[in-house]
């Protein structure tokens, strides 16, 4: 995390802090990446305390780092991708559940002006910059090699967390494009070195399912209250921000240290969304698994981790019209 984003999220949680900690009852320790599409999650604290909950925020900068934190108890909850249900099956890792949703889409591709792709094969040849084993970089290989092309004829260059160094990158012609998470996209167009690609490494049958909210499952049977309560700050943090354009985009924008254009160019590149995409998460399992990301096919354990309950109780509806089958 660079000084510059863990400052902003500094002030902002300072900023939103209404109620005092000593009314806390439990406390959760939280886990969540700090991007534009997880504005929400920087509302978490000051919900969850209305309800009694005292939220210790971890900002992490890769679903990795999130998923690293939940595997060895460094954390209670956790903000990662559906990709990582796949991902942690395979290592054996299976004590959590995925207890909400957080957003979709907010990452994709982008190429450098005066290159031109129009279909998956013409990236054969090509140089794109990815973060290694990040959720974008696992999604564009499997649309990539289900749309045809042949992964190995396609370059790729290491940015762990893209940023200037990516942007530089594509400006000065050492790539062809990226694949990489808001607003490393929105930033390469606002400041005209790069286009967003009609290539949508989401435009399949998992309809670009993103981030999902974690809890470890020996801490749900020993605090189902809290972990209410933060299921609770989910959808009311959601609904607030999706409901308040200019709010959105004054939180991302304080707790991302990302400039008003920036924001305002990649929020129409996602959506803030709790509801929990059981068929979606299955089809995205069992896509990377079909791509060779994962040895197995992993998508069965969906029906086991995903559990609906905080949500119902949070919003009333039933689980169909909160992404379940």
């Amino acid at each position: 995390m660079n000084g510059t984003i863990r400052f902003s999220l500094t002030l902002l949680f300072a900023a939103f802090a209404g109620v005092s900690s000593a009314q806390a009852q439990e406390k959760v320790r939280f886990a969540f990446i700090a991007q534009i599409h997880q504005a929400s999650m920087m509302l978490m604290q000051e919900n969850a305390k209305k309800c009694g909950v005292d939220i210790e925020v971890t900002p992490l900068r890769r679903y990795a780092d999130s998923q690293l934190a939940l595997n060895t108890n460094q954390v209670d909850m956790a903000v990662m991708g559906y990709v990582n249900i796949g991902l942690m099956e395979e290592k054996g890792f299976r004590d959590y559940k995925v207890v909400g949703g957080v957003f979709t889409g907010g990452q994709g591709m982008t190429l450098r002006n005066g290159v031109t792709v129009k279909s998956w094969k013409d990236l054969e040849g090509k140089t794109l910059g990815t973060a290694p084993n990040s959720y974008a970089e696992l999604l564009f290989k499997s649309s990539a090699k289900l749309g045809g092309a042949d992964i190995s004829k396609i370059k790729t260059v290491s940015f762990a967390a893209g940023g200037p160094p990516a942007i530089a990158a594509l400006r000065d012609g050492q790539i062809d494009g990226f694949v990489l998470w808001e607003p490393n996209n929105a930033d390469a167009s606002v400041n005209k070195v790069g286009y967003y690609a009609s290539l949508d490494i989401g435009d399949n049958p998992t309809k670009h399912i993103n981030g999902a909210l974690l809890a470890n499952s020996a801490f749900i049977k020993s605090n189902p209250k809290a972990v209410a309560c933060v299921v609770k700050a989910l959808v009311e943090s959601t609904n607030a921000l999706n409901a308040n354009a200019a709010r959105y985009a004054d939180v991302a924008q304080k707790g991302t240290g990302a400039t008003a254009a920036v924001v305002a160019e990649s929020i129409p590149r996602g959506k803030l969304d709790y509801r929990l995409y059981q068929k979606e998460a299955k089809a995205l399992l069992k896509m990377i698994s079909e791509a060779g990301i994962t040895k197995v096919d992993t998508s069965p354990v969906v029906d086991q981790v995903f559990d609906y309950s905080f949500l119902i109780d949070a919003t009333g509806r039933n689980k169909r019209d909160l992404g379940g089958e």
